[in-house]
């Protein structure tokens, strides 16, 4: 019977392992989701401005968990997800974008149709923002799987 147990025991955490349910007041990642319009003519140079920005990004940023764009077949918009371990990794690339050598022809090339902060943003992030965004959302509730 003991034998019978531990394996149903060890049948439900594979059945169910794969995903770690969390709520809001556990999670303090930050994500961005900003939806682009490409201004130029040439995309390529948007293209090609992404391409740099994400090398620049990914040997800089430690706490950037995922930093993804997408782009419409008619490469007139751009879809830009990001997230960020906490609030302190989301400043840093707010402040180091804001001080850095992309901000002029990123906003050049592209414009913001719309830019939803979710997470615990702090004062501090919130007004980091200001001129870009007053969308700011706390998650509800959700899962998140590990696989």
């Amino acid at each position: 019977m003991k034998k019978i147990l531990f394996i149903l025991l060890l049948a439900s955490f594979h059945a169910f392992g794969d995903f770690e349910i969390w709520n809001s007041s556990g999670d303090q990642s930050i994500k961005f989701y900003l939806d682009l319009e490409i201004l130029s003519t040439e995309s390529e140079e948007a293209v090609e401005l992404i391409e740099e920005m994400v090398i620049f990004i990914k040997k800089t940023e430690r706490d950037t968990k995922l930093y993804e764009y997408y782009i419409s077949k008619d490469k007139k918009r751009i879809s830009l997800t990001e997230h960020y371990k906490n609030d302190t990794a989301a400043l840093k690339h707010v402040l180091d974008f804001q001080n850095g050598p992309y901000q002029e022809t990123f906003f050049k090339l592209m414009k913001v149709n719309s830019f939803q902060v979710m997470g615990p943003a702090s004062e501090e992030l919130i007004n980091s923002l200001e001129g870009l965004t007053d969308d700011f959302r706390i998650k509800v509730d959700g899962f998140k799987r590990n696989n």
